[in-house]
């Protein structure tokens, strides 16, 4: 059904090649990002959420 859907479509071919660049372009890119990212940056990020309720905590007192 999908495939007589597209194939009525003109230049159809164009658009999903195009949307495959796109969507590989980014997740490269993200992955890019991720390994060129500042690891200290990371940790810190992933340590934010335990020490928010920490800092709740000292500051109702």
């Amino acid at each position: 059904m999908f495939k007589q859907f597209i194939s009525n479509i003109p230049g159809a071919d164009n658009y999903m090649i195009f949307s495959l660049l796109t969507f590989l372009t980014f997740f490269i890119l993200v992955g890019i990002y991720l390994i060129w990212m500042d690891k200290k940056h990371l940790v810190e990020m992933e340590q934010m959420p335990f020490n928010e309720g920490n800092n709740l905590n000292e500051n109702s007192k």
